[in-house]
């Protein structure tokens, strides 16, 4: 199974062909996102796509940020800050949700790079 970033997920409902075949290489396996994502991706819409975005709720694995997460999401922030390369909260909270489920995590976003992990999958349009 895959969690797939925020980015990826929004060029997906806004029609983009990168990210739907970025999305159809690892939905074999089982598409994920995080409830940091479905958070990120309802403030973030208007009216109109609400029922778009409740049908991809209904249709992927939502894992929550639980405390195995949030140990890992803070002892990344501290090794990050000590090189002085932070990444969001939020950037954080989703990929370390996805590592604590033993997940690998699909992004579009370089800035991951500075993580150094094999589990994450920095795709390009």
């Amino acid at each position: 199974m895959a969690v797939f970033d925020t980015n990826v997920i929004i060029d997906f409902l806004n029609g983009s062909e990168a990210a739907s075949t970025i999305i159809k290489k690892y939905k074999e396996s089982g598409a994920a996102i995080t409830s940091i994502t479905c958070y990120e991706l309802i403030k973030g819409i208007d009216g109109s796509q609400k029922d778009l975005l409740q049908t991809l709720f209904d249709n992927v694995k939502i894992y929550d940020t639980d405390l195995k997460a949030a140990w890992l999401a803070g002892e990344t922030y501290k090794h990050l800050r000590s090189s002085g390369s932070l990444l969001s909260e939020a950037d954080l909270l989703i990929v370390s949700t996805a590592f604590a489920n033993g997940e690998n995590f699909v992004t579009q976003d370089k800035d991951f790079e500075r993580l150094k992990d094999r589990r994450i999958i920095i795709v390009h349009e």
